[in-house]
């Protein structure tokens, strides 16, 4: 997997907000630039359920959607894609959208709004530095984001996480060929103080430099993983900016 020189992920859209000014609204959505040497991107992962919060917020915090050439759709629930075709519109067709699956109703949605839809059922390195994991094998079909940053390692950005974040991380392992795991950002998808403990001590036996989890991650959870990470631990929601490199 290539190398990028930098890569800012800003939360526009999450369950908790960061930001004054700013609302939140179940689901999750990222703008996520990419810098290398003669060339910048930019990917929108998510676009959460609600296209008001997302275009509201978007504003506030100086980002251009227009500017968006990918969007990345992490799994197939509305708090995920919901706004999808309602951004598609502020684009310039065709705007390759990548998904993890196959779904009849939303992948005619995007093909009628413009969007071209890109199915990855296996890994596929898009922009160069940038991957989807592909299907990561569990009961519901989900896929996530890698930017890999020279000097640093692998940036995992996460939907939910339903197939369990260690199967995840793994799997991103494998198919990048990179093992080192800088970061880790997204839902998590556990609830208790337990789960965010032992998912804390796995994050710290792969020696994770920063971990922000959101969404579908809990209150309780979110303090057991701060618990073992401590400084390593950063909190999320609208508003908040994670630059890296």
């Amino acid at each position: 997997m290539k190398e990028v020189k930098l890569v800012r992920i800003t939360t526009i859209v999450d369950n908790s907000i960061w930001k004054e000014n700013l609302a939140s609204s179940w689901g999750l959505s990222f703008y996520v630039r990419i810098f290398s040497d003669n060339e910048k991107h930019t990917i929108l992962m998510d676009t959460s359920g609600s296209f008001q919060t997302l275009l509201g917020n978007a504003s506030k915090l100086g980002l251009n959607i227009s500017e968006v050439e990918a969007i990345f759709i992490s799994h197939w629930h509305k708090d995920h894609w919901g706004a999808l075709t309602q951004v598609l519109s502020l684009l310039k067709p065709p705007v390759s959208v990548y998904v993890p699956s196959e779904n009849s109703s939303g992948i005619r949605k995007i093909e009628r709004a413009g969007g071209d839809p890109v199915i990855c059922y296996k890994s596929i390195e898009f922009i160069n530095g940038v991957m989807s994991t592909g299907e990561v094998p569990s009961g519901l079909s989900e896929h996530s984001l890698l930017v890999n940053v020279k000097d640093k390692g692998l940036i995992v950005l996460t939907g939910c996480s339903h197939p369990g974040l260690a199967n995840v991380l793994k799997h991103a392992q494998k198919v990048s060929g990179v093992n080192k795991i800088y970061a880790v950002i997204g839902g998590f998808h556990i609830s208790s103080m337990g789960e965010g403990i032992r998912v804390g001590d796995f994050l710290r036996e792969l020696d994770v430099k920063l971990v922000s989890p959101c969404h579908c991650t809990s209150n309780d959870a979110k303090q057991g993983i701060e618990k073992i990470l401590e400084q390593k631990y950063v909190k999320n929601g609208s508003g908040k900016i994670v630059s890296i490199g």
